[in-house]
């Protein structure tokens, strides 16, 4: 089985971090369980989590959002490098595992791709 660590250069680390993206976001995925924000950037992709108590009230549920949402990102390989901001929504913790995989995966899959419209449009 392959191993796909989340070192600490993959992550968001302080508030500094977060604040860039919230501020100079210019991609954004949404749908009714999640907000995907994300900054193009020069280093290595890096994901910060925002699974706030309000939206998800039992510790476990939110466990099992931000190990999912980790996991995906870790086997998600991006073809552009960016620092992305995961928020999760209200009703995320109703979805069965799998439904919540896949649509945690169909938004990365949007980032990627709107992050490559992104540079081509930029390039022009």
């Amino acid at each position: 089985m392959p191993d796909y660590p989340f070192k600490k250069t993959q992550r968001l680390l302080n508030a500094c971090d977060f604040k860039q993206v919230f501020d100079n976001n210019k991609v954004k995925v949404a749908n009714s369980s999640l907000l995907i924000l994300a900054k193009p950037t020069e280093k290595t992709s890096r994901l910060g989590l925002v699974i706030a108590k309000k939206n998800i009230p039992t510790a476990v549920q939110r466990n099992l959002v931000k190990r999912i949402a980790r996991e995906t990102f870790r086997k998600k390989h991006f073809q552009k490098s960016v620092d992305v901001v995961f928020l999760a929504r209200n009703g995320a913790d109703k979805l069965s595992r799998q439904k919540l995989t896949q649509i945690i995966q169909n938004a990365w899959d949007k980032l990627d791709a709107r992050c490559k419209m992104l540079e081509v449009a930029e390039g022009a």
